[in-house]
């Protein structure tokens, strides 16, 4: 007799738990699945609205669009302004600007109706110093707010040391009238 108990409670416990328990399991590993993804998009939205507001709060120092696209194509030429800027990166890397050219080249009309024609200054840098520093100039060229594509880089040797001779040829643009 204990023994037919047994059984049938064994029976009866395999019953319930494919009757109850197994459908509700899966039916929380199913909400559980809908958690972890609703969870991952809620995350994914969160972080595309904290880059928005990273951008918005950069933007927001310099006033409008405008000021910011004029600081990086500005309106006329301003070559002292060139010249400012490639003084401060050459001397915070160490270099010396030891001659400065520029050659205004020709005015690219636009195709674009009231997109104003971009000028182009060609500019000319010859520096001394060493190596590692001129590394840190060219990625101060990279990171200028103003817009600037290196033409060439020559090298020669100064005579003194690791101490070399660097010739650069850069050009910057502007808004033309």
């Amino acid at each position: 007799m204990s023994l037919f108990a047994g059984t049938a409670l064994l029976v009866a416990s395999l019953a319930a738990y494919a009757a109850y328990f197994r459908p509700a399991y899966d039916e929380v590993t199913k909400l559980r699945g809908t958690l972890i993804a609703k969870q991952n998009l809620f995350e994914d939205k969160k972080q595309a609205v904290d880059k928005v507001e990273a951008l918005i709060k950069q933007y927001q120092g310099a006033g409008r669009l405008q000021d910011v696209i004029s600081l990086s194509l500005p309106a006329s030429e301003e070559v002292s302004s060139v010249f400012n800027q490639l003084q401060a990166i050459a001397g915070s890397n160490g270099l010396s600007v030891q001659v400065f050219n520029v050659q205004p080249l020709s005015t690219k009309p636009s195709e674009k109706p009231l997109v104003k024609p971009l000028g182009t200054l060609r500019l000319s840098l010859r520096l001394a110093g060493s190596y590692a520093p001129f590394k840190e100039f060219i990625r101060g060229l990279e990171t200028n707010i103003r817009a600037m594509d290196i033409v060439s880089i020559k090298v020669e040797s100064s005579g003194r040391g690791d101490s070399f001779m660097y010739t650069v040829v850069a050009d910057t643009y502007y808004q033309a009238e």
